[in-house]
């Protein structure tokens, strides 16, 4: 057979003999991105906390007549992204295995809680209800997971990432931090504070790590992701049993439009996931970029950039 033009998609975005890394893959965007990488060609390794979560994942959407015949696998990891010792493991495993990574998508993230009053309910009021927020199970744990989890994640698995040069794909590895655009927004979304100020933490962190690790005696890639709203545990509030998320579309747009965005009408698609996670793992000419994508959440309200 002959190969296929090399400006074509197959050409573009074939990912066999890729490995990557997906936390947090087992639901929601986690998912989506690894469905996608591995419908390409890559194997892909899916972390998280719940076992059983990761195995129901990968043996659904990780079979052969999900993904194609020429496709790849998902496979289940179990990684806490908040245990040094557990990320520390998974990365072993992988090296043991595998040899090298090409791809390790930052993508573990929780969601805890905002204050029960809002602004126009008065100082008192709110001052009192932002007072009532836990340090250690809301700010702590939001920052610890969205924020620090991605610089140590990133850490243990470097010398892999850095092997990916040699790899069949000869491409320098790539690191993609999954934020939100919630960490670029002025407006706070309904006073959700820890949230949105952990993802702006994660953000700083991406293009800090993106100019180190940029260093000739390195050389990996690393990009962000600021998303606006997509089907997940962390936005619809549950999964089903495929581990995937339905919302009402009529009760989001009243959501939006409590926030004054009137022109988005749905949330993103598994699709609008795939071909910005396809260019960004494959397109060796961007560096330390944060790429928005949010059906045009943010240009609804340019004045909170």
């Amino acid at each position: 057979m002959d190969a296929p033009h090399p400006l074509s998609a197959a050409a573009l975005f074939g990912l066999k003999d890729w490995v990557a890394v997906v936390t947090g893959g087992g639901t929601g965007v986690g998912l989506m991105i690894a469905q996608t990488l591995a419908a390409n060609g890559a194997k892909v390794y899916i972390t998280g906390r719940r076992a059983d979560v990761l195995e129901t994942s990968a043996r659904l959407h990780g079979a052969k007549d999900q993904l194609g015949e020429h496709a790849g696998e998902i496979l289940p990891l179990v990684m806490d992204v908040t245990d040094k010792e557990s990320i520390k493991s998974a990365a072993a495993k992988i090296g043991e295995k595998e040899g090298y990574l090409n791809v390790l998508v930052n993508n573990a993230g929780v969601w805890k809680s905002r204050p029960a009053a809002k602004p126009t309910d008065g100082p008192e009021a709110f001052g009192a209800a932002m007072f009532a927020e836990e340090i250690e199970d809301n700010w702590q744990q939001s920052f610890l997971t969205n924020a620090t989890s991605p610089y140590f994640v990133t850490a243990a698995f470097l010398p892999l990432l850095a092997k990916a040069i040699s790899s069949p794909a000869k491409q320098v590895g790539t690191v993609i931090n999954n934020a939100s655009i919630s960490g670029l927004l002025r407006m706070t979304q309904n006073s959700q504070y820890s949230y949105n100020a952990s993802k702006a933490a994660a953000i700083h962190v991406t293009r800090q790590m993106a100019y180190d690790l940029s260093h000739e005696n390195i050389n990996v890639r690393v990009n962000g992701l600021a998303l606006g709203y997509f089907p997940s545990e962390m936005t619809t509030g549950a999964s089903n049993d495929d581990n995937q998320s339905n919302y009402d579309v009529e009760q989001f747009r009243a959501f939006l439009q409590s926030m004054g965005v009137k022109t988005v009408k749905r949330m993103g698609s598994p699709r609008e996931i795939a071909s910005v996670i396809l260019t960004l793992v494959t397109n060796d000419f961007l560096w330390g970029t944060v790429t928005i994508l949010d059906g045009g959440f943010t240009l609804n309200l340019p004045g909170n950039m």
